[in-house]
């Protein structure tokens, strides 16, 4: 484990000196839950420390840092808890029965977590509740079984019990030392913390949000980036936990921002954009589309920005998909530059020549020739929805409107992936690797506006074609160059028309793509 060495400070202190602190315990610890075999072990401790004078307890070392004026434990939840759970057995016997004790004081602990603090609140100050009341019923057995040592407890639990408080410099220290050597249990993941925190401030402000953890994780990602100069952190639980309560839940105003932001989102899902990013599966360029909805761009209005900034990054990450790039950090760079830009609204033709310049200066990592393009898109490996996605794109770039129904745009394969027997008696392939290295060429697609595989499944070309030739008249917007088939050289030319296809496909790109010829080398 490695950690700046000025990062932490030790300090071998008396437990009980605590008692005068406010104690927090942080949202990223899960909730008590010690069980007998640590409670035995520590109410042990105590007895061997009344027997032997000279014996004192060494209750391991806590990990914390300094917030809201508090001591924020990052590890050592499960003992002080248990301590007081000591305390309160000891306090509850003595007046059950009506004996004289010391004084002795409760920790003063509370939970980020409102559940959590709800619960420890009801078994202090009320009756006690799960997960203490077993654990509690123990010890006031316990108690029982020793209660000429009453006083003896106390004295050892105020003066005799020693750990030492290892202060971090931040949160994100403490966590990671948490994660690696804790003594209580796991921490919540990423997902958790982001659920645990929205959820309780949800009901708080009375300020509804119904997003799944998956809309939430990324559109708490981007929220980050748009508030935080730096992109290139590790954007993990600890960082969430900070950002969550410095930029989301601080007050209700915030909150609502962050809500607000989230319902454009949603609007923003259902656009094609996020679908042709989800195709490609480049994860980072959904930031950048959320953060012009937080700057109040809607792509779908101010088309330039879909055409002159995204359409252009989403080539660029097809061609290093194809090229298996390993971009790394040097691409992120490039990510920052376009969310400054956008976050300083400048315009879409100023954000694009910026990728160009990006693109030239990175040739070797962006750059891809176009016969090695042309290649990758007649390979079966070259994923089926990265093909889709650059039809898709054709389609909204000879368009006038931005946005399609993605629900309704089914990819055909018109030779089948496996094809009926009449195929194979009008002269096509009859092995599977000739087969493969047609059906999966990007000549062999065609978008059609409603699937048709349920009806005409495997069938020969002849029958195809009337369901093609009912459907495709229909829907205007999916008849480019691109997305259309000569039905007639198709079935005479058989693989070569699906080669020429492809080419013809390659070259659309090139000629009519934006950046398309800063990206491709012909």
């Amino acid at each position: 484990m490695l950690i700046d060495k000025d990062s932490i400070k030790f300090n071998y202190v008396n437990l009980y000196s605590l008692s005068k602190e406010s104690i927090g315990i942080p949202i990223f610890q899960r909730f008590y839950s010690w069980k007998e075999k640590q409670i035995y072990e520590t109410l042990n401790d105590l007895l061997e420390c009344i027997n032997y004078a000279d014996k004192e307890i060494y209750l391991l070392d806590f990990i914390w840092y300094k917030e809201d004026e508090k001591i924020k434990l990052a590890d050592g939840q499960q003992r002080i808890v248990s301590i007081n759970l000591i305390i309160k057995a000891i306090k509850d016997y003595a007046a059950v029965n009506n004996i004289s004790i010391d004084d002795i004081n409760f920790f003063d602990i509370s939970y980020d977590n409102f559940e959590y603090q709800k619960k420890y609140d009801q078994a202090f100050t009320n009756y006690i509740v799960a997960p203490f009341k077993k654990m509690y019923l123990y010890i006031y057995d316990f108690v029982d079984k020793h209660k000429e040592n009453l006083n003896s407890f106390i004295n050892t639990i105020k003066n005799k019990i020693y750990i030492y408080m290892k202060e971090t410099e931040s949160p994100d220290a403490a966590f990671t030392i948490f994660t690696q050597i804790n003594t209580g249990g796991k921490p919540l993941t990423k997902d958790e913390v982001i659920k645990t925190a929205i959820d309780q401030y949800s009901t708080l402000y009375q300020v509804p949000i119904n997003n799944g953890i998956k809309q939430l994780r990324k559109a708490i990602s981007s929220y980050y980036k748009f508030f935080n100069s730096s992109y290139n952190s590790n954007f993990d639980s600890i960082s969430i936990m900070g950002f969550l309560k410095n930029y989301i839940v601080i007050n209700k105003q915030a909150f609502t921002n962050f809500a607000n932001y989230l319902q454009s989102l949603s609007k923003i899902s259902k656009y094609s954009i996020y679908h042709i990013i989800d195709y490609i599966n480049r994860s980072q360029l959904f930031d950048i589309l959320n953060i012009m909805a937080i700057k109040n761009i809607d792509v779908n209005k101010k088309r330039e920005y879909l055409t002159d900034v995204m359409f252009p990054l989403c080539l660029l990450s097809v061609a290093m998909t194809m090229k298996k790039s390993n971009p790394g950090g040097i691409i992120r760079s490039l990510y920052s530059s376009v969310i400054s830009l956008i976050k300083d609204c400048k315009n879409s033709q100023i954000i694009s020549e910026k990728i160009a310049s990006f693109i030239n200066d990175n040739a070797e990592m962006c750059k891809i020739s176009f016969e090695d393009f042309k290649e990758c898109l007649g390979k079966k490996e070259t994923s089926t929805k990265l093909k889709e996605a650059l039809l898709i794109m054709d389609v909204i770039l000879h368009t006038s409107s931005s946005d399609l129904n993605m629900d309704c745009i089914n990819l055909e394969h018109i030779y089948p992936q496996k094809p009926a027997p009449k195929w194979a008696m009008n002269g096509w392939p009859t092995s599977n690797a000739d087969r493969g290295i047609l059906t999966q060429n990007i000549g062999n697609y065609l978008l059609l506006n409603e699937s048709v595989n349920k009806k005409i499944k495997n069938k020969y070309l002849d029958e195809k074609l009337n369901e093609y030739n009912r459907i495709i008249p229909r829907d205007i917007t999916l008849q480019t160059a691109m997305n259309t088939v000569d039905f007639t050289k198709f079935e005479s030319e058989k693989e070569k028309y699906i080669f020429e296809r492809q080419n013809q496909i390659v070259e659309m790109i090139y000629e009519e793509f934006p950046l398309a010829k800063v990206i491709i080398l012909k």
